[in-house]
């Protein structure tokens, strides 16, 4: 994968979905934490509302309209060890062969009792699944992912491990725990696990860990129900809901581009796509090279005026991420030219 930080532009796009199939619907299947995040746990937002707001910023209605179903999931618990077993389960009534036909999205998560992790863990660790080792955690998220692999028809999204408060754990377990939600983001999730290998498309991973912790891997106590209560509480749900809302609804989006330029043309596709949108700070703008080719992109005002150019050169065969911090453009709707060889595409994009 290439990467280019550009400082310059804000970027949105609209998609074309007349006749394909959307990826815009699922089912988030949670714990209490989760159950927390969905809202509005004593906020002023939560996910329904969020969607409401996502889907009135980019003009999406009716079937193009993205919703999400939220269900209590497992009765037991939802810990990796239990994940791995239900997606490798082969049943359609006990297994995820249940979610599969109804939900174009899946979303799967564990709740804070995750990350009592208390050893880095070895190989024989695996001969007994609920012990939380880290190296057991790897061993289910690339089982678990395997079988998501498997299943293009649907585009799935795995949190990392919900934080544990500053009473709830000790250095050990946070320190793990950071190590472990790192690897699957950083690592795993952008194909440089050698043992994993490239990841697949259909696949997101929501960092959520992250979003609440500090530099020690513990939960900040400002996003926690209490002390010795890791619950996220109303000002964790105002944080993290438009995120889940904004990273999951891009991201599954992006797939149905690929998705339906592979199942219609059966060819390597010339992808073109902006997320997230719209937004103030910053974006990216991804496209992919099929072979070295002159790339010219651009920014344009409505009249067609040239703003930017992003890059004008001869670019090899590969996946492209540009990175876009807006300087000083105002509040609009503007244009994103790619021109890759003799094809040219053009899509809108809004600062706000």
């Amino acid at each position: 994968m290439k990467k280019f930080v550009i400082y310059s532009v804000i970027l949105t796009s609209f998609a074309t979905v007349q006749g394909q199939t959307l990826f815009r619907s699922g089912i988030f299947l949670h714990h209490s934490t989760g159950g927390c995040i969905w809202g509005p746990n004593g906020s002023n937002t939560s996910v329904p509302d969020e969607m409401t707001n996502y889907n009135t910023a980019h003009f999406y209605t009716g079937a193009n309209a993205v919703t999400m179903n939220e269900e209590w999931w497992s009765p037991d618990d939802n810990e990796w060890s239990t994940q791995h077993e239900f997606f490798e389960d082969p049943s359609p009534v006990t297994g995820i062969g249940f979610y599969l036909p109804d939900n174009k999205i899946i979303v799967i998560k564990t709740c804070f009792p995750a990350s009592s992790i208390y050893d880095v863990g070895q190989p024989s660790d695996t001969l007994s699944p609920t012990d939380k080792t880290s190296y057991n955690y790897k061993w289910h998220w690339r089982h678990i992912i395997n079988v998501m692999k498997a299943n293009p028809d649907n585009f799935f999204v795995i949190w990392t491990n919900a934080p544990l408060e500053p009473y709830s754990t000790n250095e050990t377990e946070a320190a793990l725990s950071d190590w472990f939600c790192t690897w699957a983001k950083d690592t795993l999730a952008e194909g440089l696990d050698t043992e994993f290998g490239p990841f697949p498309n259909n696949v997101y991973v929501f960092d959520f860990f992250h979003k609440l912790t500090g530099s020690n891997g513990m939960m900040l106590p400002e996003y926690a129900a209490g002390e010795w209560d890791s619950h996220p509480n109303a000002a964790a749900t105002e944080l993290v809901a438009p995120q889940f809302v904004g990273e999951i609804f891009d991201a599954a989006i992006y797939y149905e581009g690929i998705y339906n330029n592979v199942k219609q043309n059966n060819i390597s596709p010339l992808m073109f796509d902006i997320f997230p949108n719209p937004f103030r700070t910053e974006t990216k703008i991804i496209f992919n090279v099929t072979e070295i080719n002159n790339v010219l992109l651009e920014i344009l005002d409505l009249h067609g005026n040239l703003l930017f150019t992003i890059t004008n050169t001869k670019i090899s065969k590969g996946i492209y991420h540009i990175t876009f911090i807006n300087p000083n453009l105002k509040n609009g709707l503007y244009l994103c030219r790619l021109k890759i060889g003799n094809q040219l595409l053009i899509k809108k994009i809004i600062i706000f």
